[in-house]
């Protein structure tokens, strides 16, 4: 009988998940699992827009980590973890058509009980320009600023270039300025009207 492997939340994550490929370790995979789960499931909800298909990525996406674990050759858990997703939601999407709903995309962005009529505002602005973007550049946008990614995890997930990846985001951001730039002009003419 092998002895149970104690986990830390100091371990990194390859570490854990070497636990999980080499000793089927449910500990080490739920620690994971707490680690990732409401990143993956915000990614997911982005993704597919609505929040029953996001459940449904989201649980295959968990199930498929676990079934597939020897396949991990190493480097980045993380980019490892969210190629499988994007990869799902490709694939669903292939299978269903999902229509935008704004407002599972903005449960997904923040809390906006705290904020002001103006920040509100332009966030559902800003909600409506990424959802405008070719889904190549807001695909790489999300990733980098919602979910926090490096460019390097981003081109490895995507399966692009680094200075690809680079572009991509770089490309969303001037695309978004360039879509809320007249907003955003009639928000600070509001303002300087108040003052």
């Amino acid at each position: 009988m092998q002895a149970a492997v104690p986990q830390s939340t100091e371990q990194t994550d390859e570490e854990l998940f070497a636990l999980v490929r080499e000793n089927a370790s449910e500990q080490a995979f739920r620690t994971l699992y707490r680690r990732y789960d409401k990143r993956l499931f915000a990614y997911c909800l982005r993704a597919m827009q609505t929040r029953e298909a996001a459940e449904d990525v989201f649980q295959s996406v968990m199930a498929l980590v676990f079934e597939k674990r020897q396949s991990f050759s190493g480097g980045s858990f993380a980019a490892w973890l969210f190629t499988i997703a994007r990869n799902q939601t490709l694939n669903h999407k292939q299978k269903q058509r999902i229509t935008t709903d704004i407002d599972d995309i903005a449960y997904s962005m923040s809390d906006e009980s705290d904020r002001t009529g103006e920040d509100v505002l332009l966030s559902d602005a800003l909600k409506q320009a990424i959802s405008t973007l070719p889904e190549d550049y807001r695909e790489a946008l999300e990733l980098k600023h919602f979910d926090g990614f490096a460019y390097e995890e981003i081109a490895h997930m995507l399966n692009i270039s680094l200075s690809l990846a680079k572009v991509r985001v770089f490309r969303a951001k001037k695309m978004l300025q360039e879509s809320l730039a007249p907003y955003l002009r009639e928000l600070s003419t509001t303002n300087a009207d108040e003052v």
